[in-house]
């Protein structure tokens, strides 16, 4: 027998806990404290940074090599990243716990339902499935093809290569030895940060992908009041009462909207930001032939970008289904004149929603994703003409 929709879900939440609680970050529980895994996480995020900043003394003062340090920030954006969206989960635990509750109660609420809600929901599962099991591939391949390039150049070509810039105390890298150990260090750094980033953007892509989801069942609503609509004087009756369950649905979503946008203001800022800075990096270094691993770290950098953006631009278009649908779902032109009053309202609240952004300035859509990318071409090409 088929899973339900409610058993899909709450094996989405299931995976989610166990990738929070390995980072030491399970604020579902109610009771949930710092514990020592949490401990365990920062300190090595912190050992990285020291480590980072061990490697560019390194070589700003003592190699002189100003060409290496754009290789060394373009992990260090990465571990901004997690950094900050471990702290963010900490901080905004009620804020994730009403999420991932509301969602519950959706489901819950809507799979008895007829057949109409039942093809949302299935819909919507299937959506987000599809975006998790996509992005524990993407996580993987791109650790894999990190990884796997230093021993490919090493039997290939015979050349000793790096999985990434960053040098450690007391460990020399020009001896065999030291090459093993730094490779190694480094490996355990692209897995680790690998798995944190993908278990706190797991948790952002599965509440920004459940927007359309609101708007479905908004749909499902209207066309239950149409029957109503339609119906003799007795059913009209209780027309009132389905207008206010779909303005209390439209409230509801408002609420999710602003759940979502106020727990990931400073993610948001800090993830463009910092994979602004990534790709800007990679892309100056793949152009002076430094870092043959590059080419993976970019495309995967590119990618968050476009998916940050990409799912900005579907909290847009369903603000706009939202306005849309209070035009041309419901037969808006045959409600008694309170109802009318009721539904306008309700469009004029739909019309004010705003989607995520960046700093509360900028547009989280595609658009944006293109200006940041011409951005960066623009700054890597004066960079480059600077050095010439």
């Amino acid at each position: 027998m088929p899973a339900s929709v409610v058993q899909r879900y709450e094996m989405f939440v299931r995976v989610v806990k166990l990738c929070c609680g390995i980072c030491g970050a399970n604020v579902f529980k109610p009771d949930y404290r710092m514990n020592i895994l949490t401990w365990i996480v920062i300190f090595f995020i912190n050992l990285y940074f020291a480590f980072t900043g061990y490697t560019l003394y390194v070589n700003i003062y003592v190699e002189k090599d100003w060409a290496h340090i754009l290789q060394v920030l373009c992990f260090l954006g990465s571990a901004l990243q997690g950094y900050c969206k471990l702290f963010n989960v900490i901080w905004n635990k009620e804020h994730f716990r009403y999420m991932i509750d509301e969602l519950r109660l959706i489901y819950t609420k809507y799979s008895d339902e007829h057949m109409e809600y039942d093809t949302c929901l299935q819909k919507s599962i299937k959506s987000a499935d599809k975006f998790i099991k996509f992005m524990a591939i993407m996580h993987v391949v791109v650790s894999m093809c990190l990884i796997g390039i230093v021993p490919f150049y090493r039997v290939v070509f015979d050349q000793r290569i790096f999985v990434m810039h960053c040098l450690f105390p007391g460990v020399d890298p020009n001896t065999e030895y030291g090459y093993l150990i730094t490779n190694a260090m480094h490996s355990i750094c692209i897995v680790f940060g690998a798995f944190g980033n993908f278990a706190a953007d797991l948790m952002f892509f599965i509440f920004v992908r459940h927007f359309p989801l609101f708007k479905d069942i908004l749909k499902c609503k209207f066309h239950d009041l149409n029957e109503v609509i339609l119906g003799d004087e007795e059913q009209m009756r209780s027309c009132n009462i389905l207008l206010k369950d779909i303005i209390q649905w439209h409230q509801n979503y408002m609420r999710y909207v602003t759940s979502v946008k106020d727990t990931y203001f400073w993610v948001i800022i800090v993830e463009l930001a910092t994979v602004a800075l990534s790709i800007g990096s990679t892309l100056f270094c793949l152009i002076m032939g430094m870092w043959p691993g590059g080419q993976t770290y970019l495309v995967y950098c590119f990618m968050m970008l476009y998916m940050y953006c990409g799912l900005g631009t579907v909290v847009e278009v369903t603000n706009d289904d939202f306005i849309r649908s209070c035009y041309t779902e419901v037969l808006w032109y045959r409600l008694p004149v309170a109802e009318k009053k009721m539904l306008r309202m309700m469009l004029m609240m739909a019309q004010g929603t705003k989607g995520l952004t960046i700093g509360a300035v900028i547009p989280l859509n595609m658009n944006t994703g293109l200006q940041v990318t011409k951005m960066i071409y623009t700054m890597t090409m004066m960079l480059l003409n600077f050095l010439d």
